[in-house]
């Protein structure tokens, strides 16, 4: 081989690396910011989880302690063991007003979206802009009335008050109606001919036809009632009452000893208890979500 021959070929493999980063780099860049968002992101949960396994001192600490040189479980013992409070209660309302209000929410959008999409009544669209519009409105300035009217018509401290004024979801009737607005009309009037009732048709044509968007809306608004503070907070009356979010709130007024002193282990302890099942229910069911959405995306 001569000489030139073993020069070029070095150069020729400098060009081919070369042009492979060019053609990369753009890919390169975006992982490294996904990478530097995620990383931001998951911090203040990864500081909660290792900061219930730390002492008060190992956590309050200058400079800050990032990974538990001495674990402890003594928060999470404090945690279960204070009389005061009853985190198994807090857990199971949680779960009774997370699964009701996906009930109630999910039904009412479908039959919501079902009708906008597909039936033609009077005042259709100016009714569907006056559903959209209520999206546009903060939460806070309908606390104030909801909260008036659930207490003059006694549900005030019950599940009831805290599952239904929840379930009236606008996103939900857009999402729906927006998703079913592509099933094909065809599919409607073949099932009328064989003798289909509306009920048939939604039933049997509607609802499988939509399980993505179904499955989306039920995750979103599985989130939304587990993590809902603020209606919680005006509803529950007592600690027996409170959800997860309202109740870990209150583990700051626990008093330590014979001090009232702001245990932050305690409250990252309950922190944490709140947020491992949402962390387990998105793990399980992210298929579902993700698949959800881009089917929705497509038939937009």
């Amino acid at each position: 081989m001569t000489t030139d021959a073993k020069t070029r070929m070095p150069r020729r493999g400098r060009a081919l690396t070369t042009g492979w980063v060019r053609a990369r780099l753009p890919l390169i860049l975006l992982t490294l910011l996904v990478l530097i968002a995620a990383v931001i992101y998951l911090m203040p949960l990864y500081w909660m989880f290792t900061g219930a396994l730390k002492a008060q001192k190992g956590i309050m600490q200058t400079p800050p302690e990032w990974f538990p040189v001495h674990p402890t479980l003594e928060n999470w013992q404090n945690l279960f063991s204070i009389r005061t409070i009853s985190p198994w209660a807090w857990f199971k309302n949680s779960v009774i007003v997370a699964l009701g209000t996906v009930a109630v929410s999910v039904t009412l959008s479908a039959l919501a979206g079902w009708a906008f999409a597909k039936k033609q009544f009077p005042g259709r669209e100016l009714l569907f802009f006056l559903i959209l519009a209520t999206m546009m409105l903060p939460s806070q300035v309908t606390l104030v009335p909801m909260y008036l009217f659930v207490r003059k018509i006694g549900f005030y401290n019950t599940y009831i008050g805290m599952i239904l004024p929840m379930a009236l979801y606008p996103f939900g009737v857009f999402l729906m109606r927006q998703f079913m607005q592509a099933i094909p009309n065809e599919l409607l009037d073949a099932a009328r001919i064989d003798g289909a009732s509306e009920w048939g048709q939604f039933w049997r044509i509607g609802i499988p036809l939509s399980v993505p968007a179904l499955s989306a809306l039920t995750i979103l608004t599985f989130f939304n009632a587990w993590n809902n503070f603020m209606w919680q907070l005006l509803m529950a009356k007592d600690y027996k009452m409170m959800t997860l979010p309202v109740g870990v709130s209150y583990l700051a007024l626990v008093p330590i000893g014979e001090r009232a002193l702001l245990d932050v282990g305690l409250l990252m302890a309950g922190g944490t208890f709140g947020a491992i099942p949402m962390i387990l229910f998105f793990l399980f069911f992210q298929r579902y979500f993700v698949q959800g959405l881009m089917m929705g995306a497509l038939k937009g």
